[in-house]
């Protein structure tokens, strides 16, 4: 009597642990994912209470032309062009939300924060669409899409169109090719693709639409595929939109040293690798930053290759439509990410190699990344891919918390905001607190934008710089 209730015991004790076991199996790694995104996010904002300052700051005085400083239809605000791109859905959206809170830019951090946190729960969501229920090792995506690197895009000149609607639409485009009715999907992401080209730096997804629908028609089962008449419409739609960009347009790659005449191509490679380098915390210009960046880039064409390669090998076979959209996104994430790279080497490459490490270009290298994490999780199973996927996960969450340097610059700029805010309000000399701070508020000339007036302007509503100087 005495053994057959312990056999019970330990049958009972043995189910629990089976349990356990299933209910861990089951909903560990989403606890450890989610607990993962709650931590960076809340660290993310932590950085944006301390760092964020309530005065414009360099182009800010610029691009707030189109919703703030003057009279502008919806489309002209859509339409509106800073620099070399256009300013898209991100000043449609500051129209919306900046006139109820005075066009508090410290407000306009945690807004932009509040859309890189969307975007990391649509990546996430897109990994589960592509690839089924959350594991382990996707405590990497908040890892990459919050990181700190970012900080400029954040904190310093926080712009909605140069950085994060761009980031939050390719990735909703993304997540455009893996709905399943035929009949949305393609309109969907036709219509993404053109508010993202006139988004910031956006505009290289129009590059890649025309490729990707040809990829995926040519790869398609002949049940799943386009009518070709649909193909030759979605093309038409996707080059038009794209051609539109160009109306009214004036390149502006505003730099003074700029030249149309190429430099050495060895010295564009180099820049991109540093902007590569950047994301992981690996800072200067010597060789070892240029090694790590090359490897990097190296990483984002071997991935894309390896996706169209398999596209391509499959053609006219009976090949899974699930695995047929992994290949399309990895082909985009990692190219639109080169696409950039190589964009801003070619714009850049006269102001210096430092300037290849500029904050402002991390949002659109974490798109790379994420692709070069997915392709990761196409390969076979097997020692090799585990290997490969620790050592992105180690690096990516190292690069994380490595910022220090980051922080001294971080700590400088909100001294420069503060100190110029408190000395332009007691004295409203541009030049002296300029002297001051010894940095300028708008990096030309006061006279290109008219900041005097606008000051003026702002003082007069009691909005941004005077809404807390009371």
């Amino acid at each position: 009597m005495n053994s057959k209730i312990v056999q019970d015991d330990l049958n009972q004790a043995s189910n629990q642990q089976i349990l356990l076991r299933r209910v861990l199996s089951s909903y560990g790694p989403g606890f450890i994912v989610a607990a993962a995104f709650l931590l960076y996010a809340a660290r993310s904002f932590q950085l944006i209470s301390s760092y964020a300052v309530n005065i414009f700051f360099s182009d800010q005085w610029e691009f707030n032309d189109a919703t703030l400083f003057q009279n502008h239809s919806l489309w002209q605000m859509f339409a509106w062009q800073h620099g070399p791109h256009r300013q898209g859905l991100g000043a449609l959206f500051a129209k919306l939300v900046d006139p109820p809170f005075k066009w508090n830019s410290r407000f306009d951090s945690f807004l932009v924060g509040g859309i890189v946190v969307l975007a990391a729960l649509c990546a996430l969501w897109l990994k589960k669409r592509l690839y089924g229920r959350l594991s382990v090792t996707d405590v990497v995506i908040p890892a990459i899409l919050f990181t700190p690197g970012q900080w400029e895009t954040l904190v310093l000149t926080p712009n909605f169109a140069h950085g994060p609607f761009p980031l939050l639409l390719i990735i909703f485009y993304c997540l455009a090719w893996t709905v399943e009715n035929a009949l949305v999907r393609y309109p969907l992401i036709l219509f993404i693709n053109f508010v993202t080209i006139y988004t910031g730096f956006g505009f290289f997804l129009g590059l890649l639409t025309p490729i990707l629908l040809i990829l995926d028609y040519w790869t398609s089962s002949a049940e799943a595929r386009l009518m070709k008449t649909s193909l030759v419409a979605s093309l038409i739609v996707s080059l038009v939109s794209f051609g539109s960009f160009f109306l009214g347009y004036r390149f502006n790659a505003d730099l003074d040293c700029f030249s149309f005449q190429p430099q050495s191509p060895l010295s564009y490679v180099v820049y991109v690798a540093l902007m590569c380098a950047n994301f992981f915390a690996v800072k200067g210009t010597h060789a070892v930053p240029q090694i790590v960046g090359l490897t990097i880039v190296v990483a984002f064409l071997a991935s894309a290759a390896i996706a169209a390669r398999r596209l391509l090998s499959m053609k006219g076979m009976a090949l899974d439509t699930a695995e047929q959209r992994r290949s399309l996104i990895v082909i985009t994430l990692t190219i639109y990410a080169f696409l950039f790279c190589v964009s801003t080497a070619y714009g850049r490459l006269c102001g210096g190699l430092w300037s290849a490490q500029s904050s402002r270009y991390v949002i659109y290298l974490e798109l790379g990344v994420l692709g070069l994490y997915f392709q990761l999780l196409n390969s076979r199973q097997g020692s090799k891919q585990k290997l490969l996927l620790t050592g992105l996960l180690a690096a990516v969450i190292t690069a994380s918390f490595a910022f220090a340097t980051d922080r001294d610059e971080m700590t400088y700029f909100r001294y420069v905001k503060q100190e110029w805010k408190a000395c332009y309000i007691q004295s409203e000399d541009i030049t002296g607190c300029n002297r001051l701070v010894g940095f300028p508020i708008f990096s030309h000339a006061p006279e290109r934008t008219r900041l005097q007036e606008k000051l003026q302007y702002l003082k007069h509503v009691r909005e941004n710089l005077y809404l807390d100087s009371r």
